[in-house]
C-alpha cells in the first residue's frame, strides 16, 4: 500500500477510456438488471421514466468522475500518490456521486424522497455498482502496461544484439520505480540524467543527435544503483557523465559544468556538491 501509484493511472488516454467504460457499463448494467429493485425507489415510476432517470443519474455521476481525474491528472506531479491515496480517492468518488444523485433525487420528487433516508442506499447502491468497472479497468491497464514493457524490453535487447554471453559493463540499464527495463544506453553516449518532479530525463547520443527519454523513477535510485565512477552528482536535479564534460567554469552565478554537445545547455553545479565534484576533477587531472 505504501508502493507509488504507476503512471499508467495518469496517462490521459487511460483516463478518457476509463470514464467511457464506466459510463456505458453503469448504465447497461442499470437498465438491464436493475439492482437492488432500483426501478421501484420512486413510487409509479414507469419503465421509459426509469431509463431517463438513469441515464441522468449516470450522466451525473460521469461529471463527477471527470472532475475528479481532471483534478487527479493536474497534481500528477505535484504529489506522490500511493496506492492508499488512490484508495481513498475512489472512496472520495464514491461519495460524491450518491450525494448529487440523491440530491437530484429529492429535487425531483421531494415530496416522495426524504433526502437522509434514501443516501445510505445511494451510497451502497453506487459502491457495489462501481466496484466492478473500477477493477476491470485496473486490471486492463496492469496488464497493457505490462505488455507494454515486455515489448520495449524485447525491443531494447534486439537493438543491443541480445549480448548475453559477453555483457557490456558499460552499458546503463534505466528501470522504471517498478524495477522494468525502460532503456539502455552506452555510457559512451550518455550526457546527463535530470530529475523532473517524479520522473528523470535521460539525455544520449541517439543516430549522431542529442535524444531524450523519460521514465517514472527518481535520482536518487538511480544514484544509488549506478555507483559507476564516470556518473557524477553535481546538483539535486543532475546527474552528469562526467568522460563528457568539457569545461567546468566559475562565473558570477556560481559553477557551471559545459558537456561535449553544443545543443545541451550548461548544467549548475550547486553548493551541497561543488566541493566533492571539484575534488573529483582535480583526481582526474592528477590521474
Amino acid at each position: 500500500m505504501r508502493k507509488i501509484l504507476p503512471s499508467y493511472f495518469f496517462d490521459k488516454k487511460n483516463i478518457i477510456q476509463l470514464l467511457l467504460f464506466v459510463t456505458f457499463f453503469v448504465l447497461l448494467f442499470i437498465v438491464i438488471f436493475k439492482p437492488f429493485n432500483s426501478n421501484t425507489w420512486i413510487k409509479g415510476m414507469s419503465k421509459d421514466k426509469f431509463v431517463i432517470y438513469s441515464i441522468l443519474m449516470v450522466t451525473i455521476g460521469l461529471g463527477v468522475l471527470t472532475v475528479s481525474r481532471i483534478v487527479m491528472f493536474l497534481l500528477r506531479n505535484k504529489i506522490k500518490v500511493f496506492y492508499w491515496n488512490y484508495l481513498i480517492w475512489l472512496f472520495g468518488e464514491i461519495i460524491f456521486i450518491s450525494l448529487f444523485c440523491t440530491l437530484f433525487a429529492w429535487l425531483i420528487h421531494p415530496r416522495q424522497v426524504d433526502f437522509f433516508a434514501i443516501f445510505p442506499y445511494t451510497f451502497a447502491y453506487s459502491s457495489s455498482i462501481l466496484l466492478l468497472p473500477y477493477i476491470i479497468s485496473w486490471l486492463y491497464f496492469e496488464l497493457k502496461d505490462k505488455k507494454r514493457a515486455l515489448e520495449s524490453e524485447k525491443s531494447l535487447r534486439l537493438q543491443n544484439g541480445d549480448k548475453t554471453s559477453a555483457p557490456n559493463t558499460d552499458l546503463i540499464n534505466f528501470t522504471d520505480e517498478k524495477g522494468v527495463l525502460k532503456l539502455s544506453v552506452s555510457i559512451d553516449n550518455l550526457f546527463y540524467i535530470a530529475a523532473a518532479d517524479n520522473y528523470v530525463n535521460v539525455c544520449y547520443i541517439n543516430k549522431e543527435k542529442v535524444g531524450s527519454f523519460i521514465l517514472r523513477n527518481s535520482l536518487k535510485n538511480i544514484e544509488e544503483t549506478y555507483t559507476n565512477a564516470n556518473l557524477v552528482r553535481c546538483h539535486r536535479s543532475y546527474i552528469v557523465n562526467r568522460t563528457k564534460v568539457k569545461v567546468m567554469r566559475r562565473d558570477k552565478d556560481g559553477l557551471y559544468i559545459e558537456l561535449d554537445s553544443k545543443s545541451i545547455p550548461d548544467i549548475p553545479i550547486s553548493k551541497t556538491y561543488a566541493k566533492q565534484v571539484i575534488d573529483l576533477f582535480t583526481e582526474s587531472s592528477i590521474e
